[in-house]
């Protein structure tokens, strides 16, 4: 069965332009280095990637280079899109830092 890594069609060209390399969800997930995903931006399947990297990280823990990672040059920036699909949340939340690598683009 194939796992699907889930964005929103905002991200379809960043992705493809490999300018978004990583993602954040809230909560604890359960994805595993060297799992390949199918790469969903709203309904359409734009290609495959490898995981590449599973981080457990509380958002106020998050580097630059996570932030830029996943696409964005600000925290703020960053802290603004999340809340879009989750709410609020605390700088104590953790979230699931899922890093992957494009191996197929639809």
């Amino acid at each position: 069965m194939t796992r699907y890594l889930n964005f929103s069609e905002d991200f379809m060209e960043k992705i493809k332009r490999g300018e978004k390399r990583a993602t954040l969800r809230l909560g604890v997930k359960d994805y595993k280095v060297g799992e390949e995903v199918a790469i969903r931006c709203g309904d359409k399947i734009i290609g495959k990637a490898v995981i590449k990297s599973v981080n457990y990280k509380k958002f106020k823990e998050l580097s630059q280079e996570d932030i830029i990672l996943d696409g964005y040059k600000k925290k703020d920036e960053l802290k603004s899109a999340l809340e879009k699909f989750y709410g609020k949340f605390s700088e104590d939340n953790i979230f699931t830092q899922i890093i992957f690598e494009l191996s197929e683009v639809h």
